[in-house]
């Protein structure tokens, strides 16, 4: 068990398995979703005979649960029955009273938290990425450069107005191929696809003037990674309007890229992205 602090999700296995939550309560009903979740984890991970582990998975549950209007009468006084019998504590005892003292406090409030009346149930979903290009699509993207409250990094070429005279122009990518990458544990068959793209110098006007023939690949970071890896559901070019703007076929040396040679790029998660992509449209990472 990797556990940051005392909370109930603040450990390895409650946020390993949030998205398994999701997956389950999405796919069956409550009861059905709770015995296929005790069944996986007991056959893929642990069962109760380690006490800290299924603390935490228990503990994760109904807070999950609970949040979304669905915990049972079972989960909450078997959970209840824990937290009053000091199941799980022996790590938090082994860290000193501190530790324990804490972790003791966060377990009282979250008991009274799942003995209040909970909300109504709340939708539960879940985001699994499928292709939305072929390989070989080159991509016009719509930067965003004029959003209330935008991070801007501090290259000189980006200060002041000049970063948003770049709103509602255009970058290039290309997709190179796509990797499948398991979810779940609970469904075995369920994949993420993450897809790879080149990314290209040059921003313009309108996507209709690119000529991809003459388009000169560049790396989207400063660590000259040749490649870019992100989602490939990627909600955030729909929202940009992307354009297709030609299509040429990928070579067999595409099967062989590794991750290792991309930069993984996501749309908000790191330095602001259109900062990113302009810093590499203008070929700026290298100076």
């Amino acid at each position: 068990m990797g556990a940051w602090s005392a909370s109930i999700t603040g450990n390895d296995t409650a946020q390993d398995l949030i998205e398994e939550y999701k997956i389950a309560f999405s796919l069956y009903d409550v009861e059905a979703a709770l015995v296929k979740l005790d069944e996986c984890i007991k056959k893929e991970m642990f069962d109760e005979s380690d006490e800290p582990e299924w603390a935490d998975y228990k503990y994760s549950l109904a807070d999950f649960m609970w949040k979304k209007g669905i915990l049972t009468d079972e989960v909450r006084d078997s959970v209840i029955d824990m937290i009053d019998s000091g199941f799980g504590l022996e790590l938090w005892e082994d860290a000193g009273s501190k530790a324990l003292e804490e972790r003791k406090k966060v377990l009282e409030k979250f008991r009274e938290k799942i003995t209040s009346e909970q909300c109504a149930p709340k939708k539960i979903k879940f985001d699994v990425y499928d292709d939305i290009f072929e390989d070989g699509e080159y991509i016009a993207v719509k930067l965003k450069t004029i959003v209330k409250n935008k991070r801007v990094g501090t290259h000189e070429w980006m200060l002041e107005k000049r970063f948003g005279e770049y709103d509602g122009k255009y970058v290039v990518m290309r997709k190179i191929c796509s990797f499948s990458k398991r979810v779940s544990s609970l469904v075995p068959d369920m994949y993420d696809h993450e897809a790879i793209f080149q990314f290209f110098k040059g921003i313009y006007d309108d996507p209709q003037s690119i000529d991809i023939d003459k388009l000169e690949a560049t790396p989207l970071s400063a660590f000259g990674r040749p490649y870019m890896c992100t989602y490939s559901k990627m909600a955030a070019f729909k929202r940009r309007g992307c354009v297709v703007i030609g299509r040429k076929p990928v070579g067999e040396a595409a099967k062989n890229i590794d991750i290792n040679d991309c930069t993984c790029f996501g749309w908000g998660t790191w330095d602001d992205p259109d900062y990113q992509l302009i810093l590499a449209a203008l070929d700026l990472n290298r100076h």
